[in-house]
């Protein structure tokens, strides 16, 4: 009952749909004023001139209230509506016969429409006055005090248009009010649509924020076992004799099976949680262009790989979210050719605008697969993860950007990727594409410090470096490299991972900055990165697992052209 002595705020929405109402309320009135004075004609008890000198001044009043509707003043014209018609009931109840016929009934009618277009407390406020008038009539009726009539007392004409004015206004205000609560029910729907689609979303983002501390806690792990592997497989290529083709193949094979592991694995934590990764200027024809050789062995001796790109393609992103991008749409065009094709790789550059096509000619999709094809875990195949191509669009909104796709069954695919483009930066020289190559000669007197508490990537890390000519001290955290390093030494740089016990990388390369700043350092991880702080020119950062020549282009990056 509290509600109904509420002021309530009015929007514009509310404002126009009052606006509308009340014209319609006032059209009704024309056509009711216009049926009273013609009903009335047909009584001769009726006064014409009394007729006209009653219903002229309605007019006058409706043409009134339409003006300032029009004027925009809502909440005056209401108020005047109402209590406009309640006037003139009440001038009807005094002077043509007091409580008889149908007039006094008429006040119910100025009841619902004031409770309609002003709110609660002005028809409780109006009810109350209706009945303490109708009370005062009813008295004066009783002590036949009624001032003199201006027409008979009772006339079957007179009360059929009161009646007929009740039951029309009581029509349009009961049809309003059914098309208000149809637009509220709308609007509850939608509101209700609305509160359920968050939910999800919510429920959504809580589900990817497991799958995010879930793949990080095996990440770690994880991507040291394929370091491992990768190490192993490196120095097996390195030391078999080329005229063994078969072993060759499987080495292939392994490397082939490794890359698509980091893949899955950087899906999942690019997925899962987002990577604050450093952005940077990327060219992304030197990008393309680097990987077109590892695209060729990700396709398959089947698919055909080309490469168009315009130079100086320079975007802000990060190489490894690009790499991503362009290995899972290269899997996902690999997998819509089972029989073979070709995949097209296009860099386009415009004034504001770097564009990357990537094309296939595969069997293409219909419209229902287009519209889910970025949503997380949808797949068409039985074996798929489902995260491919929402990784993609994660990561090209999370540079800046947008990605399209124009397909049909039969047709192929092609996904167009708009980034923009980074202009007026100077690119430094990228480095060679062929692995470095470090003479004995050169690293003999070199010292490096591998930390690392994963006993197996130790191993695999000071064998590679051993391999390539380096002495090589392996510790299991930091505080034992700090220990090291607060004594008298001879290392060339520290190779650290991140996530690690008692003391992890992020604390090392703190603890570098005040014992040793200028002590070149590498940090790795699988599952983080490390704040752009902790880096420098003389600092570099490799995501797990890590190449041989990677690694080695890493070191000589960071040792410096002074290097021995």
């Amino acid at each position: 009952m509290s509600n109904w002595f509420q002021h309530l705020p009015t929007s514009e929405e509310e404002k126009a749909r009052k606006t509308l109402f009340l014209r319609s309320v006032l059209r009704t009135l024309v056509l009711l004023a216009a049926l009273g004075f013609i009903a009335s004609l047909f009584d001769s008890r009726n006064n014409v001139y009394v007729g006209v000198a009653f219903y002229a001044p309605i007019f006058l009043g409706i043409y009134g209230l339409h003006f300032a509707l029009r004027r925009g003043r809502v909440l005056l014209a209401a108020w005047s509506v109402s209590v406009f018609f309640w006037v003139i009931i009440a001038i009807v109840t005094l002077f043509f016969g007091g409580l008889q016929g149908q007039n006094a009934g008429t006040f119910v009618v100025c009841t619902m429409l004031i409770g309609s277009v002003v709110g609660g407390r002005a028809a409780i406020g109006l009810a109350a006055i209706s009945c303490a008038w109708c009370a005062f009539i009813a008295i004066l009726e009783r002590e036949h005090a009624l001032p003199p009539q201006l027409g008979p007392s009772y006339s079957p004409i007179n009360a059929w248009s009161a009646l007929t004015v009740s039951i029309i206004l009581t029509t349009v205000l009961m049809r309003k009010a059914l098309e208000s609560l149809r637009e509220m029910h709308a609007k509850a729907v939608a509101s209700a649509a609305e509160r359920d689609e968050a939910l999800r979303r919510s429920i959504q983002a809580q589900k990817m924020e497991l799958v995010g501390n879930l793949a990080g806690g095996v990440a770690h792990d994880f991507n040291n076992l394929l370091s491992v592997i990768s190490s192993v497989s490196e120095g097996l290529r390195s030391a078999h004799d080329p005229a063994r083709v078969e072993e060759a193949e499987m080495l292939d094979e392994l490397d082939d099976a490794t890359s698509r592991a980091v893949l899955i694995t950087r899906q999942l934590l690019s997925f899962g949680r987002s990577q604050h990764d450093v952005m940077a200027d990327v060219d992304l024809d030197e990008q393309v262009r680097a990987m077109a050789p590892m695209l060729e062995r990700l396709m398959g001796p089947n698919i055909t790989v080309e490469v168009q790109s315009d130079p100086a393609a320079v975007v802000r992103a990060t190489r490894v979210g690009l790499e991503q991008v362009l290995l899972n749409l290269a899997v996902n065009a690999r997998e819509s050719m089972p029989e073979g094709g070709s995949l097209r790789v296009e860099v386009h550059v415009e004034p504001e605008t770097v564009r990357l096509l990537v094309k296939d000619t595969g069997i293409g999709m219909d419209a229902a697969t287009k519209e889910r094809i970025f949503a997380p875990f949808y797949t068409t195949k039985a074996s798929g993860t489902g995260l491919g191509l929402a990784t993609v669009r994660e990561k090209v909104e999370q540079f800046g950007g947008a990605i399209t796709v124009d397909t049909a069954p039969g047709r192929g695919s092609t996904f167009e990727i708009r980034l923009t483009r980074a202009a007026g930066v100077s690119l430094p020289e990228p480095p060679p594409p062929s692995p470095v190559v470090v003479s004995s000669s050169a690293s003999t007197m070199a010292r490096l410090l591998v930390v690392d508490d994963d006993a197996t990537v130790r191993r695999a890390f000071a064998r590679l470096l051993e391999q390539a000519g380096f002495e090589v001290v392996a510790v299991t955290n930091g505080a034992e490299a700090i220990a090291l390093l607060e004594r008298p030494h001879e290392f060339a740089c520290v190779i650290s991972d991140l996530a690690m016990p008692v003391l992890d990388g992020a604390g090392l390369a703190a603890r570098l900055t005040e014992l040793e700043p200028t002590l070149p350092l590498v940090l790795m991880s699988g599952n983080r990165v490390p704040e752009e702080h902790l880096l420098g020119p003389r600092r570099l950062f490799l995501e797990k697992p890590v190449a041989r020549a990677t690694l080695l282009r890493a070191i000589e990056q960071v040792r410096g052209p002074q290097a021995p």
